[in-house]
């Protein structure tokens, strides 16, 4: 994906925020993932890819990625198709609110399939409101905790979503749960998240 690879070597050239908390996050946060190793060790969790990378580095109000994340090991297509597949694509806006608080805002993006591979073509009319936020909190150098903020989310019956996810230079583990109105948990992994691996190129 030559378009994918171009638009994250000029991401990691932009220094648009001027906050140096979020200059590092926007750092170490692109990158390509695979939870393979995890998949290897327990059967429990699919293969999944995902693909950071940091878009739009000359803006001034915050830090801008676009993610896409596939199952990789499904059995009806080959890892190459199902990569072209991506389950999820959001882009994030990562930036400090007034009161010194860190907060992630995620936008669903326009005809996301259009996308697919190519952030290089996004356009900030291409996004669609926010529907999930996410609170930050850089607790060391170099690794950083977040939490959903407020999530609604109707699949399989749930009223929210809660996420939990650390991220550090080299791994980003999330853990994506769906509850029902009541707290009841009736969607995603019950013994911890998924824990993705950055490639080494």
């Amino acid at each position: 994906m030559l378009a994918l690879a171009l638009a994250m070597a000029a991401g990691a050239l932009g220094t648009g925020s001027g906050d140096p908390a979020l200059e590092e996050y926007a750092r170490i946060a692109p990158g390509s993932y695979t939870t393979a190793a995890q998949a290897a060790r327990d059967d429990r969790y699919d293969t999944v890819e995902a693909e950071v990378v940091r878009i739009w580095p000359e803006r001034t109000d915050g830090v801008w990625l676009y993610q896409e994340q596939a199952i990789i090991n499904r059995k009806d297509l080959t890892p190459a198709q199902a990569k072209a597949q991506p389950y999820f694509q959001r882009v994030a806006r990562v930036h400090r609110e007034k009161d010194g608080r860190l907060r992630r805002d995620n936008h669903v993006i326009t005809n996301a399939k259009a996308f697919t591979g190519k952030p290089a073509t996004l356009r900030f009319e291409h996004l669609g409101p926010a529907g999930c936020h996410n609170l930050l909190e850089r607790v060391a150098e170099g690794h950083w905790t977040a939490r959903t903020e407020n999530c609604a989310n109707s699949y399989k019956g749930a009223a929210e979503m809660r996420s939990v996810s650390v991220q550090t230079a080299d791994t980003y583990a999330n853990w994506d749960r769906g509850f029902s109105a009541d707290g009841k948990h009736v969607w995603g992994p019950t013994d911890g998240g998924y824990i993705f691996v950055k490639k080494r190129r």
